[in-house]
């Protein structure tokens, strides 16, 4: 199963994909951040998410406390999300510290400065200039 009806395309959430496969987070958890971040990630902020969350896919491998550690701020963002969308009653403060504090932050950085990056060594020209010759 390569797509899910909510996502574009699930394998995109590196992170809780891989706490969904250790279970660590449930279905349910893993469906409302899945579909919330797929209507907030923006180029910028994706490639800011892709940019720490390869990395730290490794390390959630080899280190099952990160992965525990991470597992549980997820779970908190989840609740924030559930609460946004009306399916809970209650705030979830640490959820919402850890959204918009801590996460779509330093995605949005990340982002930006590698989409900088990009511009000032000219890798984007470089690859629209080949993709004119065809190469």
């Amino acid at each position: 199963m390569k797509k899910l009806g909510i996502w574009v395309d699930y394998s995109s959430k590196i992170v809780c994909n891989e706490l969904r496969r250790q279970e660590l987070i449930s279905v349910s958890d893993w469906v409302h951040d899945a579909s919330y971040c797929a209507s907030r990630f923006s180029p910028a902020t994706y490639q800011g998410y892709r940019l720490w969350a390869a990395p730290c896919l490794r390390l959630m491998r080899k280190h099952r406390m990160l992965a525990r550690g991470l597992a549980v701020a997820v779970r908190w963002m989840a609740a924030d999300i559930k609460y946004r969308k009306g399916l809970s009653k209650r705030p979830h403060l640490p959820g919402r510290f850890v959204s918009q504090c801590l996460f779509w932050p330093a995605n949005s950085l990340l982002g930006t400065l590698a989409g900088l990056r990009r511009k000032r060594t000219g890798i984007a020209t470089r690859n629209a200039s080949i993709r004119r010759l065809g190469c």
